[in-house]
């Protein structure tokens, strides 16, 4: 059993937690060069970021029968609220009327 150097272990360990394969220093596993094109690389999966939204009692009721109409999740409903947010300037000037009357 061979043993691993320090930076071995640590371009791992950043690896594992950006969720990419880990690169090779050692020549026995060294991409090899060769006369056919690489397949084209695929798009990075984004993974969903799980965010904690507190509801009054009533403002999660309106939620909840506006999704339920809309025949969709509350969930769909709020990322579809947020890219109104981002793209909407309407919605943007809106929202910041909203908040700066607290």
């Amino acid at each position: 059993m061979t043993k691993s150097k320090p930076s071995d272990v640590l371009s791992r360990m950043r690896a594992t937690t950006t969720r990419e394969k880990p690169v090779s220093t050692s020549p026995e596993t060294a991409p090899q060069v060769s006369d056919t094109p690489a397949p084209p690389p695929t798009p990075p999966r984004v993974r969903r970021v799980r965010y904690t939204l507190d509801l009054e009692p009533e403002q999660h009721k309106n939620l909840k029968r506006f999704a339920l109409e809309a025949d969709a999740d509350a969930s769909e409903v709020m990322r579809a609220l947020l890219a109104l947010l981002h793209t909407d300037t309407g919605v943007r000037n809106a929202v910041l009327t909203a908040i700066s009357k607290d």
